[in-house]
């Protein structure tokens, strides 16, 4: 009976023991994996903090684990992936980037951020040297390589991008007044879009890799503003002043720069050259006689060089006095001896106000320009009180009057 007690006892023991072995794993708790130790709220505190002390790496794994998450509104995913794509451009890491970007592309379409992000997506294809498909992505996502609607005849085309007349005569619009009238002539027209269709094609190409939206870009252009806005006031009020200039003080300020306005002497001469001075006679008669293959050069009085010989300063002056059709006695220049005729001889001559009206008004005006600029300044630094500082070194200035 006993034995048969036991046998039971070691049946039932058996039973059990097979019973918590079969429900072993599920009593032994295994710690669950965590995707991080932080709380969601923490953990992209934790990444922002990583990214704002420069540990980009870092900060774009700490963004992942809290993507990997997917506790987020479809929107706000799309956000934090352009954040997440922004950072690896930052990384050169333009394939992870445009991963990022072209998610959060499809999780928000229409996103405050696109524009920015388009630019990102073109810049990142320019970068990995898909200028093709860079190109594409341009035309697709920005106006700057649509189509324009034709307003006249076309000049020039960008691949799709069609350049008309109408936008060249646009853009001349912000060419200075006194410059416009030299491009009407149909060469220098056509020479003024050549270089805005080179202007146009490198700014695209700067658009694709987003130096448009650089930091120094943008200082850059707020300093430009500042020139426009300044050369368009002085543009206006100089031009106001400019348009009182009358016939008479244009014809004063001729007689008062009537020495300026001459056409001065001028003589052309042939020469021989020669070794030794016992050839004179002979070269002398080969010029009178217009033999020996003489060189000519045309002289104006100031010039300090002949052509074919090079340095001649007293030469020349000693050349002036000759008549024309004189020769001159052997003069020497370095290791050569020379012979000269004039064979034609212009006296300094006064130019009449008729001749130079031209070359007058717009001296003239360009002395008025420069005069009317310096009393605007003047002006405007009395009116606020200006006061400027010469820094003579580290601890002390002095004021600049």
């Amino acid at each position: 009976m006993r034995q048969v007690f036991f046998s039971i006892i070691i049946v039932l023991m058996l039973a059990v023991l097979i019973f918590l072995v079969a429900t072993l794993p599920t009593r032994i708790v295994k710690p669950k994996e965590q995707a991080s130790f932080l709380t969601s709220s923490s953990q992209m505190d934790y990444a922002n903090k990583l990214l704002s002390k420069g540990l980009k790496s870092e900060a774009a794994e700490a963004f992942e684990e809290y993507l990997a998450s997917g506790k987020m509104q479809p929107q706000e995913e799309a956000k934090l992936l352009y954040k997440l794509g922004s950072v690896y451009m930052e990384l050169y890491k333009y394939e992870k980037a445009l991963k990022s970007f072209y998610k959060a592309e499809m999780l928000d379409p229409k996103a405050e951020f696109s524009g920015e992000m388009n630019q990102k997506i073109v810049e990142a294809l320019e970068n990995l040297g898909m200028s093709s498909q860079a190109r594409y992505e341009l035309e697709a996502r920005t106006s700057l390589g649509g189509e324009k609607q034709a307003k006249g005849k076309v000049v020039a085309r960008i691949g799709k991008r069609e350049i008309t007349d109408a936008e060249i005569d646009e853009a001349l619009k912000n060419v200075p007044q006194w410059m416009r009238k030299s491009l009407e002539e149909p060469e220098r027209r056509q020479e003024f879009i050549r270089n805005y269709v080179g202007q146009e094609v490198l700014y695209t190409k700067a658009r694709r890799l987003g130096l448009d939206t650089k930091e120094e870009t943008r200082k850059t252009l707020e300093q430009l503003k500042k020139q426009i806005v300044v050369e368009q006031f002085l543009g206006n009020q100089i031009q106001e002043k400019l348009d009182k200039i009358s016939p008479e003080d244009i014809k004063l300020y001729y007689e008062a720069k009537k020495d300026s306005f001459t056409e001065l002497a001028q003589i052309k001469v042939a020469f021989l050259s020669f070794e030794n001075e016992s050839q004179k006679d002979e070269m002398i008669q080969k010029l009178k006689e217009k033999e020996g293959k003489p060189q000519e050069a045309s002289i104006t009085e100031g010039d300090t060089s002949i052509a074919g010989i090079g340095e001649a300063k007293d030469i020349i002056a000693s050349l002036f006095l000759k008549e024309k059709g004189q020769i001159s006695d052997p003069l020497k220049i370095k290791d050569k001896f020379y012979v000269f005729s004039v064979i034609e001889k212009r006296q300094k001559r006064q130019k009449s106000f008729e001749e130079v009206k031209s070359e007058v008004e717009y001296e003239y005006k360009i002395k008025r320009q420069q005069e009317i600029s310096q009393d605007l300044l003047k002006k405007a630094l009395e009116e606020q009180e200006v006061e400027i500082f010469e820094t003579t070194n580290k601890n002390e200035t002095k004021k600049d009057n």
